[in-house]
């Protein structure tokens, strides 16, 4: 690996969430999606994709929903990047399953710390906010658990996602915190969200300044 760093080879860190999704998708949603978007990056471009961190900032509303403080997430992330950086590792791109205000600043004030000295280069990317931007999605109306992820967990692991029947009306829906609608979903709409994820993230990654921090975020 340390050869791989020295030649500049980008490392690819997903980051999700463990977090209640509906009753029909495992709390390890988010951690799965990025999962998937990084290691398929990475073999596209031949770069390194790492492990996920998994234990992130989340609403601490039901039991299912683990938080950790934005210090804590922003202090356990900047020592995996800087392990990295200590072996001579200069580029990473960072995968976001999971999004929200405090976890954009725990990663804005690591990577913007990280990249000081003017020789490290930190991307991250909001899957949700690719999907955003390339008009796919609203997020006003399909945020959690509604289309798009079923979509992504449809293609991914099948086998996990439960009936969406269950969801009989809007009150159900508004119950289990699902913002979007579940069922219509697909597994066709899956592989067309995650390629088109994936391609605006290489062009994007293509057209980024060599050093410093840049998050779709912005």
């Amino acid at each position: 690996m340390k050869e791989r760093a020295e030649k500049n080879i980008p490392i690819v860190l997903p980051i999700g969430s463990i977090e209640g999704h509906g009753a029909h998708l495992p709390i390890s949603t988010d951690t799965m999606i990025a999962c998937r978007v990084s290691d398929e990056l990475a073999e596209r471009k031949g770069w390194t994709s790492l492990p996920p961190i998994t234990y992130t900032i989340a609403v601490p509303a039901r039991i299912g929903n683990v938080n950790v403080s934005q210090e804590t997430f922003g202090c356990y992330l900047k020592e995996i990047l800087q392990h990295f950086i200590d072996f001579g590792q200069k580029r990473f791109i960072l995968i976001l399953g999971h999004g929200g205000p405090d976890m954009k600043n725990a990663i804005g004030t690591a990577s913007r710390t990280l990249c000081e000295g003017g020789s490290v280069s930190i991307s991250a990317f909001h899957v949700l906010r690719v999907l955003e931007d390339l008009r796919l999605v609203d997020q006003g109306l399909d945020r959690h658990a509604g289309e798009w992820e079923t979509s992504l967990m449809l293609l991914m692991h099948s086998d996990l996602v439960g009936d969406v029947e269950i969801y009989g009306t809007p009150e159900e829906v508004k119950k289990y915190s699902i913002v979007g609608d579940p069922k219509k979903a697909s597994e066709k709409k899956g592989g067309q969200y995650l390629e088109s994820v994936l391609k605006k993230i290489e062009r994007d990654i293509g057209t980024s300044e060599p050093h410093g921090f840049c998050s779709n975020w912005q």
